[in-house]
């Protein structure tokens, strides 16, 4: 179900602002990254390692360990064909996964340390920004309603037409987007709504936020919407990733995905205490 579903198993990483994620001593990204591990007997591969460093903290390490993946079990349900299910899984190599999968790091200060922003690791990861930074980006909105973005030249011009040079492949979808890099000007109000058994119920803020910010190109990104519940006014939050690893993001399908994923994350990731303290 897992494999057929996802194809994939997203490890999700958190860290503080400006820090680095690293994958088995690779860089993949920072503060923020959504990252496909594989399965431990598919990929043969037998433990991953997760470092997440930043300038004046200790670096945190955290070892991914591997085990049954929980879905295998699914194949009890098609009772005489779960002997043919078991072997699938077992053949392709998707019967044991890694955990864990949800990231959130906790760093402790220590002032001497610092990132060495010269490893061939850095290097090759700015290498790959430097490439990608005139290439268009995914984006997805978040939590949003009303949702103008503007892109501006130099003076802070409105340019016409520059976000509409593409449009959405999703029938219906109008929150995926491509945008070519540059400087942009969003305004939106916060929506959100939360559905239980019994009820949906609909949370709008009153007031509607505007944002100034250079959207670096390449990758895929999304824009999360969030409230201050004292003033009720919306803000915003930017997240993008642009992965060292170009074949998963090759296409616009594949970074419309991993947009979504993203925006998915939102809710997870950035809160009202991120609005408040930065």
């Amino acid at each position: 179900m897992k494999y057929t579903m996802q194809g994939n198993q997203d490890m999700y990483v958190i860290g503080p602002e400006d820090s680095h994620i690293f994958l088995d001593d690779e860089k993949i990204g920072e503060s923020f990254i959504i990252k496909d591990v594989g399965f431990p007997k598919k990929d043969v591969v037998e433990k991953r390692t997760v470092r997440i460093e930043k300038n004046g903290y200790a670096p945190q390490v955290i070892e991914l360990k591997k085990g049954t993946n929980k879905w295998i079990w699914g194949n009890f349900l098609f009772l005489l064909g779960a002997p043919i299910g078991f072997a699938i899984d077992y053949v392709a190599g998707v019967f044991e996964s890694f955990t864990p999968l949800n990231i959130k790091a906790d760093l402790i200060r220590d002032e001497k340390h610092k990132v060495d922003l010269n490893s061939p690791t850095q290097k090759k990861y700015k290498a790959v920004l430097d490439e990608s930074s005139k290439t268009p980006v995914v984006i997805t909105f978040a939590n949003l309603s009303s949702v103008e973005i503007e892109k501006l030249d130099e003076k802070g011009n409105v340019i016409p037409n520059a976000n509409d040079e593409y449009k959405s492949i999703f029938q219906n979808d109008a929150n995926v987007r491509t945008v070519s890099p540059g400087t942009y000007r969003i305004k939106g109000v916060y929506r959100t709504t939360r559905s239980t058994s019994r009820t949906i119920t609909t949370y709008t803020a009153k007031k509607g936020g505007e944002m100034i910010l250079t959207i670096p190109g390449g990758g895929a990104g999304a824009f999360c919407g969030l409230i201050d519940k004292e003033k009720k006014a919306t803000s915003f939050r930017f997240i993008h990733i642009n992965e060292a690893n170009a074949k998963s993001l090759e296409g616009f399908l594949p970074r419309a995905q991993l947009s979504n994923r993203i925006a998915g994350s939102c809710d997870g990731i950035f809160g009202l205490q991120d609005l408040l303290t930065q």
